[in-house]
């Protein structure tokens, strides 16, 4: 259920989510071990990808939704395995570093997706995983603003059973990467200023994740109202976001 809302929707998330994920790759990156490989799950656009092979990394992507994987295939002028959590098609301790950049936070079943990293990750490999944590980033204030001050309805928006979601901070993403036999070496939050011409941001809002189904649930008339309202935004946005980071390792026999 969740991973749908994120199938069908490349073109926009690349315009729109894709530079705000993008944010976070510095600090995902940061100190890894040079000339090893590496493995992105959930490439997306295969930016982390791209900035990892820039940085002397072996990497390679993998990405559940085929017109993404084709998207970042393109851009890396490699292939991209079309797979995803919790079923890589991938060996065991097959790599030295493993990320998960904004991953666990979109599938459906985020233990078994973190048992997946550690399962591909070597002995001694870093596991580093991100996610959005449980405060609305400011980007999601500012469309609840928009939806409130046009009366828009609001739709339930699919959510992930009680018995399989988790806390949506560094303690909860510890926690399952720990229950995966990870062992956790740092835990904390990362940000940074994301700046976005307003008419990208507007196709991500209306087409992405939850922002799509939210849109798309409103009638023409409120949609309508809803372009006015966000057409008198300042024409580049800024928004100060703030990630959930944690690392972690394959214990050594």
């Amino acid at each position: 259920m969740a991973e749908a809302l994120w199938t069908g929707v490349a073109e926009a998330y690349a315009r729109s989510f894709a530079g705000l994920c993008a944010g976070a790759i510095p600090a995902v990156l940061d100190g890894l071990p040079k000339g090893g490989r590496l493995l992105d799950v959930g490439c997306g656009t295969g930016e982390l990808v791209r900035a990892a092979r820039g940085a002397g990394a072996d990497a390679i992507g993998v990405e559940p939704d085929p017109a993404m994987a084709a998207m970042a295939g393109t851009a890396l002028d490699d292939d991209v395995v079309v797979a995803g959590l919790p079923d890589l098609p991938l060996a065991e301790s097959g790599f030295d570093a493993v990320t998960a950049n904004f991953v666990l936070n979109h599938v459906d079943d985020p233990r078994a997706g973190a048992r997946e990293l550690a399962r591909v990750a070597a002995p001694g490999a870093v596991v580093r995983a991100t996610i959005w944590g449980s405060t609305p980033p400011p980007q999601a204030v500012m469309w609840n603003g928009l939806l409130d001050s046009v009366g828009a309805v609001r739709p339930p928006v699919p959510r992930l059973p009680p018995s399989r979601d988790f806390d949506r901070s560094a303690h909860g993403l510890a926690g399952i990467l720990a229950e995966a036999g990870l062992a956790v070496t740092a835990a904390g939050t990362r940000a940074w200023t994301w700046r976005v011409p307003a008419h990208d941001l507007w196709t991500g809002l209306t087409s992405v994740g939850s922002f799509g189904v939210l849109w798309r649930a409103q009638s023409a008339a409120v949609q309508a109202r809803l372009r006015s309202a966000y057409d008198a935004l300042e024409p580049r946005l800024a928004f100060d976001v703030e990630c959930v980071l944690v690392e972690a390792r394959v214990p050594r026999s």
